[in-house]
């Protein structure tokens, strides 16, 4: 009789799970402001806003997939959070992260598509001991990566996290006039880098091609819960820039 009703229980518990648990969805579409997020939610068929905590999301229908749309505010620690409810809540089959950046990589113009080859979150420094009125050298420091947890409780030490490959095969073949897709490194951390010495730096030390404030934080997340992240910023874009990219690769994303 008593094994009976642990049965019951555990089948009662697994119901209420799967009662609130929504059914999964191709994207989730993370970026940071209502700006960014206004053409897709234009675009959005069969629109649902839904609350979660402190986060909004919106799902629906958009060039035949099932989408949710996710506001982050840009910055690292809310953008965690958000797309880990996003994901917990929606099991999305794809994580994309989108919208402006500033350029690290030389070569990069106003306009051009940088669509994530990888992402680095390059927020980690590592100082040199220095007595005290020694000063502090910024471009001597050492990178600091994320030691991201893995089964058995180890910590693996991260400067880069994964894009997904099949994503970003779409998104070079996109025709976005009048800027060009390139392939790069997505960097990101709390931080707005202005002088021109430290940028070369983390380009040099990061790998990054540009910065925005969510980005890798976002695909680091994705990584840890197992599921695939890819990303798209527009250097000095203009508001609507990346979410028109956006709709472009989901009219061509299988």
């Amino acid at each position: 009789m008593c094994y009976r009703w642990v049965r019951l229980g555990i089948l009662f518990c697994t119901l209420l799970l799967a009662i609130g648990r929504a059914e999964p969805v191709d994207v989730l579409l993370a970026a940071a402001s209502d700006a960014e997020l206004r053409p897709l939610l234009a675009r959005l068929g069969t629109p649902q806003a839904e609350a979660i905590a402190v986060w909004q999301f919106w799902h629906g229908t958009i060039a035949g997939r099932h989408v949710v749309v996710a506001r982050t505010e840009g910055d690292p620690l809310n953008a965690v959070a958000a797309v880990t409810l996003g994901i917990r809540h929606f099991g999305p089959r794809l994580v994309l992260t989108f919208g402006t950046a500033r350029a690290h990589d030389p070569a990069l113009r106003p306009g051009d598509v940088v669509a994530s080859e990888r992402f680095s979150a390059f927020d980690g420094m590592e100082t040199a001991v220095a007595a005290v009125g020694k000063g502090s050298a910024p471009l001597a420091w050492d990178r600091l990566p994320h030691a991201l947890a893995t089964a058995g409780e180890r910590e693996v030490p991260a400067p880069f996290f994964p894009a997904d490959a099949g994503a970003l095969g779409v998104a070079l073949h996109l025709a976005l006039p009048p800027g060009r897709v390139v392939a790069g490194v997505l960097g990101s951390a709390s931080q707005v880098n202005r002088e021109a010495d430290r940028i070369a730096w983390l380009h040099e030390k990061w790998g990054t091609s540009c910065e925005d404030g969510e980005s890798a934080h976002i695909a680091g997340c994705a990584q840890l819960l197992g599921v695939p992240a890819f990303g798209v910023r527009v250097i000095d874009g203009k508001e609507g820039d990346a979410a028109a990219v956006v709709l472009k690769f989901l009219e061509a994303w299988q």
